[in-house]
């Protein structure tokens, strides 16, 4: 444990990241994500070690790539585990660094069925009954079973990720839609959020999914059973936005879309950046339960104090 966030076991007094970039694909047969994290960092002080927080992940090996393009193999430990907070993903340094040096780490890894982060779907646990669906849920330190990273509200990163998901399926995130490809029996969809945020906001969600237009930045997305429902009940997303902003400030993430998720989502709502979860059980039919969109909304600018 270290003083400055006692539910990290990272050498947050020792480095920071200030980026992730997550390039993996989602395994539904075997309910993984598979690939890589490439962790921009910096040097608060000189040391020989980066020290990640890790759940549940499959290490396959990690690589410091220097400026020039050179990787370097770096050392593993993963002997030291905690029955709450994981494992501690210690990388050996070929050297030393200096305060105020900066380098960049490459894990590659997977997820198991063992991490808190992701919820797995099958076909007949949504509503069409066709297709399966993932979503994941990091608050409060879980984002550690979803990638090796500095689990700690202490450090705020942005981020970007593409990631490949079998045709049809679509994946959003907790960021900004910045395009897809088409690679055979797979898309991959790119993301990019420029707003630094803690590792717990960082989302994905892959499902068979469908968009309605609220507004020029707000949609709804949902399974498309229950789009008309949800544009219906959502449609005063953009005023609630409007009224915030007048009270506070402009918002200035870009866009504002709403997700509502199949059932087994444990939660009213989550205010992920960009992409607010919700429960199906606001479904009211008369928009009377439309005040958890306030509610979120208002984390956009106090987060969870």
């Amino acid at each position: 444990m270290f003083e400055i966030d006692p539910n990290s076991q990272s050498n947050l007094d020792e480095v920071t990241t200030s980026h992730v970039h997550l390039d993996v694909a989602v395994d539904f047969d075997a309910k993984v994500l598979r690939g890589t994290a490439a962790l921009q960092m910096q040097a608060l002080r000189a040391t020989q070690e980066v020290v990640l927080d890790s759940a549940h992940l499959r290490i396959k090996g990690a690589h410091l790539i220097e400026s020039g393009g050179k990787s370097t193999v770096l050392s593993v430990d993963e002997s030291s585990v905690h029955k709450v907070y994981g494992t501690a993903l210690r990388l050996g340094l070929p050297q030393a660094v200096a305060k105020g040096d900066e380098f960049r780490i490459v894990v590659e890894y997977e997820t198991t069925a063992e991490g808190g982060a992701i919820q797995f779907l099958t076909p007949e646990q949504t509503l069409g009954k066709s297709h399966p669906y993932l979503f994941t849920q990091c608050e409060e330190i879980h984002a550690r079973s979803m990638f090796p990273c500095q689990d700690s509200p202490s450090v705020k990163i942005a981020y970007s990720a593409d990631v490949r998901v079998p045709k049809p399926l679509t994946a959003l995130m907790s960021a900004i839609a910045t395009g897809q490809r088409n690679e055979g029996d797979s898309t991959t969809y790119s993301f990019e959020q420029k707003i630094t945020i803690p590792s717990y906001l960082v989302a994905l969600v892959v499902g068979n999914l469908k968009m309605a237009k609220i507004s020029d930045r707000c949609a709804v997305w949902s399974e498309p059973e229950n789009l008309d429902a949800c544009a219906w009940e959502f449609a005063e997303m953009e005023k609630i936005l409007q009224a915030a902003e007048d009270l506070i400030t402009p918002y200035v993430w870009g866009r504002y879309d709403l997700l509502v998720l199949p059932g087994s989502f444990p939660f009213g709502g989550m205010e992920n950046p960009c992409l607010t979860f919700v429960t199906p059980t606001l479904l009211a039919g008369d928009r009377s339960l439309t005040d958890v969109i306030s509610h979120e909304i208002a984390h956009i600018w106090s987060g969870n104090q």
